[in-house]
């Protein structure tokens, strides 16, 4: 095992001529991307940016955030990729919590960027990525790697030392720094080259956002093996355009983008005969979705992962062989599993005790490994709390088969992913109660066909409120929180809201009824 920062240096020594990244048309040799990455790094640490410093990044899908992505580990910086989909005072609770020291941006984040800047005192540099016009204070990005050395000493970081760190959201409301380690990523390329179909030769789409992990993993898988990394900013007509035109073998796609592709009218005219592997999650999958999919592509095509910020990646997996629909119950069964775990992960099922549960039985999924996170940042006592006796408590809940296969029947505490995108109820609640017309509120996924779940809200007037429409409280949540997690439905009703407890809502007696019938994958 080896530092992050060594695994692109072996391979520029190793397949310094074959094709590395490509973006539109930019194409990068490994050695023409390593060139590019060690002066990035230089850069940034002539600034005075100094190892450990938070470097974070708002960007779409290019080189350039896969080269930001390597210089940090080249120069013992550390990585916050943040989510492009967030709203300003979101931003604003990142930045001031990891204390982040520069930001790199290309133009559409600009406005929120303005927004944000003058709350965020930590945040000395700002690097702008293909902006046509900088504004006053703003770094040029070209310009840093012109005046920059090509050559580059990694910093001396060890396998235990941080150098990402994902934001994601919180069962408290606040959102929560995942912090991987060298060697969690190292073990994550390792995973990923074992588990899915990496070899020489193979060629990835960045088809989902970079700021996923489910898709960032490539950054370390691709370049063990001296494959290429094509990017590309998702629309159904361009990701079937670079497959047909790349040779794509190998991508990974939330369920929500597969139905995209699936429904899309014109996909004979594509020669996709290139790929061999798809990769699929980050949602509950509809049947019918599956189903599309696999009229479009052979079903020992697709592989369906269960992962979490927090396993680096994936967890399980459920490989192709699986995903035979035609078997039927049987078949549509298995369908429905997590798969069995990952080459590197320990996976177990535990009651309220922390012990094993029989096989059947329900209970609360935990994982072990190289690729578990080291903390929370900044946060001893919920690190201590998830990561206790050495295993990662999901909060999912679950059971094993007898063959190892895991089903998921309910997910983290009031957790809902709506297009690959995870959305706590309380945050969205916390908003939604400020609203003068709110008494009580409470937030659920519902069935979605094409992005898995949908955001609901269900919600109690207060009295001499009954004017009050669910657009006016729904358009109350512009501006406050992401627009993904702005609910797309919502419900009133008589109160109180049903509890199971002192103060604890039922949600799943909300939900029940929306998913009566829906078979999913979870």
């Amino acid at each position: 095992m080896y530092p992050a920062s060594r695994i692109l240096s072996r391979a520029v020594a190793s397949f310094p001529d074959r094709p590395a990244l490509i973006d539109g048309d930019i194409r990068l040799s490994y050695r023409a991307l390593g060139e590019r990455v060690n002066r990035l790094a230089n850069a940034l640490c002539d600034m005075g940016l100094k190892r450990g410093d938070r470097v974070a990044i708002l960007d779409w899908n290019s080189h350039r955030y896969a080269e930001a992505y390597y210089a940090c580990a080249v120069a013992g910086l550390t990585f916050l990729p943040l989510n492009s989909r967030l709203a300003a005072p979101e931003l604003e609770y990142i930045f001031n919590d990891s204390d982040a020291r520069a930001v790199l941006m290309s133009e559409p984040f600009l406005d929120v960027y303005e927004v944000v800047r003058s709350k965020a005192p930590s945040l000395e540099f700002s690097i702008g990525m293909g902006l046509e016009k900088a504004p006053s204070g703003f770094y040029d990005y070209e310009a840093m790697l012109s005046s920059a050395s090509p050559d580059a000493t990694p910093a001396d970081t060890g396998v235990d030392d941080t150098i990402q760190i994902y934001y994601t959201s919180g069962t408290t409301g606040d959102p929560k720094g995942v912090c991987l380690t060298n060697g969690n990523v190292f073990w994550c390329g390792v995973d990923c080259t074992t588990t899915m179909d990496f070899r020489l030769g193979s060629v990835w789409l960045h088809s989902a956002p970079m700021f996923h992990l489910a898709d960032a993993m490539a950054f370390w898988a691709v370049p063990m093996v001296g494959g290429t990394q094509v990017c590309v900013h998702f629309q159904p007509d361009r990701v079937l355009e670079l497959i047909e035109k790349e040779r794509v073998t190998i991508t990974s796609l939330p369920a929500t983008l597969i139905a995209l592709i699936a429904n899309h009218s014109d996909t004979s005219k594509y020669d996709l005969s290139s790929l061999t592997q798809i990769m699929y999650g980050g949602s509950p999958t509809p049947l019918g979705v599956l189903q599309k999919a696999e009229q479009m592509f052979p079903s020992d095509m697709f592989m369906h992962s269960y992962g979490i910020t927090e396993t680096t990646g994936i967890a399980c997996c459920l490989q192709p062989a699986d995903h035979d629909l035609t078997l039927g119950p049987d078949g549509i069964h298995r369908a429905a599993s997590c798969g069995v775990p990952s080459p590197l992960i320990d996976r177990r099922v535990v009651d309220g005790d922390d012990k094993d549960v029989p096989v059947g039985e329900i209970g609360e999924v935990v994982f072990g490994g190289p690729k578990i996170m080291k903390e929370y940042w900044r946060k001893p006592e919920v690190t201590a709390e998830t990561l206790r006796g050495g295993w990662y408590h999901t909060g999912d809940i679950g059971y094993l088969d007898e063959t190892g296969h895991l089903y998921l029947v309910d997910r983290k505490k009031d957790m809902i992913i709506s297009g690959a995108e995870n959305v706590y109820s309380v945050e969205v609640e916390n908003v939604l109660s400020t609203h003068p017309a709110v008494m009580e509120v409470a937030v659920i996924g519902i069935p979605h066909e094409l992005w898995g779940e949908q955001v609901h809200a269900v919600v109690v007037r207060r009295d001499g409120y009954a004017d009050t429409t669910d657009a006016d409280i729904l358009n109350y949540c512009r501006g406050r929180i992401a627009g993904y997690k702005i609910p797309k439905s919502l419900s009133f009703i008589e109160g109180p809201l049903p509890t199971t407890g002192p103060g604890k809502v039922a949600k799943r007696r909300l939900r029940d009824p929306y998913w009566e019938g829906v078979t999913r994958q979870i």
